[in-house]
């Protein structure tokens, strides 16, 4: 904790007189502070500050060193121009130690045995600003920007790059005070380094880090992949939830810059199949992020998977179990095929379902021989009484360009059907038609980890607000995926409660809170999540205190460690920050 020295010496702060020392500005920083963090103990005085820095030597240090006043100063004041602020005042504590061998470590807003600063601690002996002396502290610098950007706590990405954004950060930040014989010294030293994550000689800086930064605006793509991180990866309160792969790092990096990252993963990493697939669940977890990139998905054979059967309305002449009948269309064959004639009398084929499918993509696969036997134009339509149909889909003037070519065609449903069935309305002119496969398909984008159900569920309270329900600010506003409207109760007598009811049970790991628009002692501080399957007997399965939210209209995110699923969760609201109403825009659960 930082504690406030009661006597200063002020010859030892700055040299002036007690009535000039002690005529700091309100809110200035301690002038004395005692350690009491990583087993350091030392009183620390203060010998710079202004609105970006606050620096403090230990007795042993040179009060004749002063390039750290600026060199902290004009650095911070770029961290938090380019990087965004980092706690109210968005103050650096520099705090130097004169004995060489003293570790160094960083603290961040997050972090309560440093009174909630950011803060670096370090040993200082050199007398100017170049090498060593400078690249330690701007290490830490690198530390805090990534263990506490944009209001967010820890590094998911550290599990992935180790300390390598401090490399980048250093190089960036040397650029932009101007120290250009520094830059070069440090781009030298890092193009040449290597380590063996993910893999052997892995060249973080040279081949991942400074590719971007020289082709995609320099800090501007590091400041947007913290940002985008902390906008899309899960969150538990205040924390990064999990660690990242280095799938999901390349995913982020490339929404950051706006363009897929992935030819140089392959390049800077050997991207694996392994890592292949982590990019894949990213953009399946991740669908939101700008830049191109086709959705994860997978294709389902409804055909084979919905045990089909089939039914023509004119079969091959011996029939559907011949060598050319019916059962050839949908066998998975392509070295057989359906042949019959009579046509251009009405003719359809169809696929029944025991249970209804979603189809959304189907495909023909031509005959063998004899082109004018060919599909030319259709119908697809779909029903779920067998006698009432949906077109779906309609295709004219088509051509196979080949035999045994087959082609997909893709038309956008949602709906599940028991039957689909094709109406031939035209081929290309001879009196027999020919169809070597029909395959009945779903393109259906994946999904990953929790997703959210509230909009399937009945949203109940204790109590509503006083003018009743459907009114502006009544209970369904809490559910209402608007976070610009709000629920609000007068007369807060907790606990309160609020509930969501599912028509089946659901798992639930994960839900979020939206603070509301006005009246911070309205918000939410205390509560529990419990779960029920009767609407009776809960079980709690989350409990919260000591919450706060920053700024009106903020989501906050919690993850919970359940392996039931229920279909009644309640939200007890045990206290407010003291307001006799009590308000919160959104309420979402989300469910594996």
């Amino acid at each position: 904790m930082l504690q406030s020295c009661e006597q200063d010496d002020s010859a030892l702060v700055t040299g002036e007189q007690d009535s000039v020392v002690n005529n700091d500005p309100e809110g200035s920083p301690l002038r004395g502070l005692t350690e009491s963090w990583n087993d350091h103990d030392e009183q620390v005085l203060r010998q710079y500050f202004d609105v970006s820095a606050a620096v403090y030597y230990d007795p042993e240090v040179d009060r004749a060193i002063e390039w750290p006043f600026d060199f902290f100063s004009d650095s911070w004041a770029y961290v938090v121009e380019n990087y965004g602020t980092y706690g109210e005042k968005s103050l650096l504590y520099v705090v130097a130690h004169g004995e060489a061998d003293k570790t160094t470590f960083f603290k961040t807003i997050f972090e309560d045995d440093a009174d909630n600063r950011s803060l670096i601690d370090f040993p200082l002996t050199a007398a100017s600003a170049s090498g060593a002396a400078i690249d330690q502290p701007t290490a830490l610098m690198a530390k805090i920007v990534e263990n506490s950007s944009n209001g967010v706590h820890k590094s998911p990405a550290e599990a992935v790059w180790g300390d390598k954004f401090s490399e980048i950060f250093t190089y960036d930040l040397y650029l932009k005070l101007g120290l250009e014989t520094e830059a070069e010294r440090v781009k030298n030293t890092f193009t040449e380094a290597s380590v063996d994550f993910p893999k052997a000689e892995t060249f973080w800086f040279r081949d991942w880090f400074l590719p971007i930064y020289d082709n995609y605006n320099g800090s501007v793509a590091l400041n947007n992949f913290l940002k985008v991180l902390a906008a899309n990866y899960p969150i538990d309160g205040t924390d990064y939830a999990r660690d990242m792969t280095l799938g999901e790092l390349v995913h982020f990096f490339s929404g950051a810059t706006g363009v897929d990252l992935e030819p140089l993963a392959v390049t800077a990493f050997d991207f694996n199949d392994a890592n292949q697939n982590e990019l894949l669940q990213a953009r399946a977890e991740f669908p939101n992020l700008n830049y191109p990139f086709a959705p994860a998905s997978e294709l389902i054979d409804v055909t084979s998977e919905g045990n089909a059967t089939i039914v023509v309305s004119r079969d091959h002449p011996n029939g559907a179990n011949s060598a050319e009948g019916s059962l050839k269309v949908i066998d998975n064959d392509y070295t057989t095929k359906f042949l019959t004639n009579g046509f251009p009398q009405e003719f359809y084929m169809q696929q029944n379902f025991d249970v209804a499918q979603v189809v959304n993509k189907y495909s023909f696969t031509s005959g063998n021989d004899a082109p004018d036997r060919d599909f030319k134009t259709w119908e697809l339509l779909a029903s779920n009484d067998g006698a009432n149909f949906d077109v779906l889909d309609t295709r004219t003037d088509q051509t196979f360009t080949a035999r045994n070519q087959t082609r997909e065609f893709t038309f956008d449903n949602d709906k599940a059907y028991k039957y689909y069935r094709i109406n031939l309305i035209e081929n290309n002119g001879s009196t027999l038609i020919q169809l070597t496969e029909w395959r009945l398909l779903n393109l259906k984008l994946l999904t990953f980890g929790p997703q959210d159900v509230t909009a399937t569920a009945t949203t109940t309270v204790s109590r509503e607000n006083r003018n009743g329900s459907g009114t502006n600010e009544s209970s369904d506003k809490v559910t209402d995926g608007d976070t610009g409207t709000k629920f609000l109760l007068f007369d807060f007598n907790n606990p309160e409660w609020i509930q969501q009811e599912f028509p089946e049970a659901v798992r639930v790991t994960k839900y979020a809170l939206t603070s509301a628009n006005d009246a911070p002692g309205r918000d939410p501080v205390e509560w529990t999540l419990s779960g029920s399957n009767d609407g009776v007997n809960f079980t709690e399965i989350d409990s919260r205190s000591g919450q706060s939210f920053e700024s009106r209209g903020l989501t906050r995110e919690f993850l919970v460690s359940n392996d039931t699923s229920y279909k009644y969760y309640r939200f007890d609201i045990l206290a407010n920050g003291g307001d006799s109403l009590f308000q919160l825009a959104e309420w979402r659960l989300f469910a594996e």
